[in-house]
């Protein structure tokens, strides 16, 4: 009898497994993955990001960093929000290269574009660099909804070489993302920080 019932149950669970095979299932979705990109003067006119670089005005070493984001992008799936409070991690949308280190990159990449600066730094800085100017980023929120809004918000200063604050800005940012799905989310996020290193850079101009 007990022979019999363990046989039976090996064959249920062959069909079962048959079954699941026949479904797809236990097969997990190839991952999909994203990268911020620079847009200033290819997806937007250049004109209406770029800073005037006046003639004459000696170039200086400009420190960007250190650059802080919130925890909470502190992983490699997308976050976009979900509700009022909730938030929601994408199983299979995800960046190449930690959050930090892509925004920091992109942020520099659109600065270099807009800036009549000497070089430009990442915080830590190199051996033997001493930036003239650096710029102290603390970005509070960096995420979106699909189909709605992406979002950026931060604050940021302006320092001297002394370590003296020359400015403090707070930025509030959206943009609207034009599709349903992550590419589209990543698109309007990619914008975002364009338009905040024009922001940036038009206060650095100003303030020469």
């Amino acid at each position: 009898m007990q022979t019999r019932v363990r046989r039976l149950g090996g064959l249920a669970a062959g069909v079962l497994c048959l079954a699941l095979a026949s479904a797809g299932c236990g097969k997990s979705a190839p991952a999909r993955f994203y990268t911020l990109t620079a847009t200033a003067g290819s997806e937007q006119n250049p004109g209406d990001v770029a800073v005037a670089r006046p003639a004459g005005v000696e170039c200086t070493v400009l420190g960007i960093g250190p650059v802080e984001l919130p925890a909470y992008l502190d992983r490699t799936q997308i976050v976009t929000q979900g509700g009022t409070t909730s938030m929601h991690l994408a199983e299979f949308d995800q960046w190449i290269e930690p959050v930090h280190d892509n925004f920091q990159r992109i942020l520099m990449e659109n600065l270099s574009g807009m800036l009549r600066a000497g070089p430009l730094v990442s915080h830590p800085w190199p051996v033997g660099m001493h930036p003239e100017r650096q710029v102290a980023i603390q970005v509070r929120r960096f995420d979106g909804e699909l189909g709605q809004q992406a979002v950026l918000r931060a604050e940021w200063g302006v320092f001297d070489a002394d370590g003296r604050m020359l400015l403090w800005r707070q930025t509030a940012l959206r943009e609207p993302v034009n599709g349903p799905d992550y590419p589209a989310l990543v698109a309007a996020q990619s914008r975002l920080v364009t338009v905040f290193a024009a922001e940036i850079a038009q206060s650095l101009e100003r303030g020469r």
